[in-house]
């Protein structure tokens, strides 16, 4: 999952990693905040009774910010750890800058995002099927914004490196 949400990393030394560890920990106070605003939400949509949750609807909004919450707070710890121990901070800059390992990532991005658009089309010839309109709305809604996303994304590195 550290390529998914972190970028490659190139340090050359203890420091470098060190710094960037620290910009990955700024990542995991978002995922706790993001946790801590959909429970906040999940209250205040309670609160205005706006409408009613049912007890599966609570307990959705709130295993989702608590996912959020302990993802992030574990993800914190583990860099501090590594922060922590010159050894432990050596060997895992040497695992994350590894050549085969950046490949590996790269490969494994591009394979989930093959099969992620192959099961949204399943979804979407499905619900074409059953009839299902507003799930084939969104299906395609999904696909057009992943496909979009990946020509801005290719654009704008593109025109960095």
């Amino acid at each position: 999952m550290r390529n998914l949400f972190c970028p490659t990393c190139r340090a050359k030394n203890n420091e470098e990693y060190r710094a960037v560890l620290k910009k990955r920990q700024v990542r995991f106070y978002l995922f706790i905040l993001t946790g801590l605003a959909t429970e906040g939400l999940a209250l205040l949509l309670d609160l205005c009774a706006w409408r009613s949750f049912t007890d599966y609807q609570w307990g959705y909004l709130l295993g989702l910010g608590v996912g959020l919450i302990l993802g992030g707070v574990v993800g914190v710890i583990r860099i501090r750890r590594r922060m922590a121990d010159e050894e432990m901070l050596k060997e895992c800059r040497l695992r994350e800058t590894d050549e085969r390992e950046l490949e590996i990532g790269s490969l494994a991005l591009r394979a989930a995002a093959r099969f992620l658009l192959a099961a949204l089309y399943v979804l979407l010839v499905v619900a074409g099927v059953f009839e299902k309109e507003e799930l084939m709305r969104v299906c395609f809604g999904l696909i057009a914004l992943f496909l979009f996303s990946y020509v801005v994304s290719r654009k704008y590195y593109g025109s960095k490196i």
